[in-house]
């Protein structure tokens, strides 16, 4: 069966206050899997597989196990009856995403693809990213955003859409914008056009630097994003001036056209 003929036989609506809108396109589902690069068994973890329209097209490809998290409970039968095929293959966890600890799946490689809610994907990616990724079992992240979000993750510098997310993501993995999705690729149809990123974990974040000063600094510059950084800057660090200086930063620009390795050589300055 299909995934809208599921939809329409379980009675399933989409929830708002979830972000849930279900891919019912079988070639998109197919080249989410292909953009994921499974090249090698490992594990997978699905983040609101909802009706299963993904977590189908992944059971299918060469993988060891994979794991959903959906706190939907009205979505868990469509998933059970997956499982009934795959009984040794898929692990459904019925918990809130952003409560799962990702640590918990080290012990062997797996990497990350979902179609993320709306709703939380910005706060699931930081917090992965902040988790020490580099030292865990992640390969790579394939995951999906409103194009508008996806847009400032991958911005580069001197980019007016550059920003505490970009500076992130550049900081922990190679990210890269791999395939944009209409509107009528889901159900219920969004407002607005998605986008997927694939993610390749790096071994070590990028640059060394003072992970609690590293967020103070950007923190205070993004936060007044038109100011120069001599202006926004100056209530947090002493000696501004100097500081920029060492750190190979003119006090007359603006956060957005400052590289990542300027902002991680500032937060190490005393």
């Amino acid at each position: 069966m299909d995934i809208t003929s599921k939809i329409k036989s379980f009675e399933i609506k989409a929830k708002k206050k979830y972000g849930q809108h279900f891919i019912t396109n079988v070639d998109i589902l197919s080249k989410i899997v292909e953009k994921s690069k499974i090249n090698q068994k490992i594990n997978v973890l699905e983040i609101g597989p909802g009706p299963g329209g993904l977590t189908q097209s992944l059971l299918k490809a060469n993988i060891n196990k994979l794991f959903v998290i959906e706190k939907d409970r009205e979505l868990i039968p469509l998933l059970e009856e997956l499982k009934t095929v795959y009984p040794t293959k898929l692990k459904i966890i019925n918990q809130d995403a952003l409560e799962f600890d990702i640590k918990k799946l080290n012990h062997y490689p797996y990497k990350i693809i979902s179609n993320l809610p709306y709703n939380i994907s910005t706060a699931l990616l930081i917090k992965w990213l902040k988790n020490d990724i580099c030292n865990s079992s992640c390969i790579s992240f394939t995951l999906m955003f409103q194009k508008e979000v996806a847009d400032r993750i991958v911005a580069s510098v001197g980019t007016s859409k550059r920003s505490r997310i970009s500076l992130l993501t550049e900081l922990y993995t190679n990210p890269k914008l791999v395939l944009n999705i209409p509107p009528g690729s889901f159900v219920p149809r969004p407002k607005v056009s998605s986008a997927l990123i694939y993610f390749e974990i790096l071994k070590k974040p990028r640059y060394n630097f003072d992970k609690k000063k590293f967020k103070i600094i950007i923190d205070a510059a993004f936060n007044q994003k038109r100011k120069m950084v001599r202006s926004s800057l100056k209530k947090i660090l002493p000696n501004i001036a100097s500081k920029l200086t060492e750190a190979g930063i003119k006090e007359t620009q603006r956060p957005q056209s400052i590289k990542l390795k300027n902002f991680c050589d500032l937060s190490l300055i005393d």
